[in-house]
């Protein structure tokens, strides 16, 4: 069984730096939507992010958007933004984390996925040998309340063993 744990964990997106990145071997990343960059279920993105988009990629290292959900609002979002996107992904299958890797033209190994979901985006990374790399969720889901709560729960006793070994930010092992 894959595990959900983060490799590294930060407060926001905006919180990972360039020099982040590298010390981790990430030459790409990939963002999730809902609740990492845009609260759930709406185009607002987070303050900053189009700057920390701008620095990201001026110091080399390549962005996307893979996100779960469907239709024309990862089209609109990335596009917004100048980001590459692969929508319906359905994590934690890993197979548009693979496909993404490929779209920005590096080993999977270096290779993030950063999201907000251990079950979802974090274990997807996992899967398939990609750096996971959890940020604290926005806010609280306005859709699917029920579903989401159940699986906060269930990311609780995970994130207090990641917080025993690590906290925020990135560490050496």
């Amino acid at each position: 069984m894959v595990s959900p744990m983060p490799k590294y964990r930060f407060k926001s997106v905006i919180d990972i730096t360039a020099d982040d990145f590298r010390k981790m071997g990430v030459k790409a990343a990939a963002l999730d939507i809902d609740n990492t960059i845009c609260n759930d279920g709406n185009d607002n993105c987070i303050e900053g992010l189009t700057q920390w988009i701008a620095d990201i990629k001026a110091a080399g290292i390549k962005l996307m958007i893979i996100s779960n959900a469907i239709g024309s609002r990862p089209k609109n979002i990335a596009k917004r933004l100048g980001l590459r996107y692969l929508s319906f992904a359905k994590k934690p299958w890993c197979f548009k984390l693979k496909k993404g890797a490929r779209m920005m033209g590096v080993h999977i190994t270096e290779f993030a996925m950063i999201g907000d979901q251990l079950f979802a985006d974090i274990k997807a990374a996992n899967k398939c040998g990609a750096v996971g790399i959890r940020v604290d969720p926005l806010m609280g889901e306005t859709r699917f309340k029920h579903y989401y709560a159940k699986r906060r729960r269930k990311e609780a006793p995970v994130l207090a063993q990641f917080e025993k070994k690590h906290g925020y930010g990135v560490y050496d092992e």
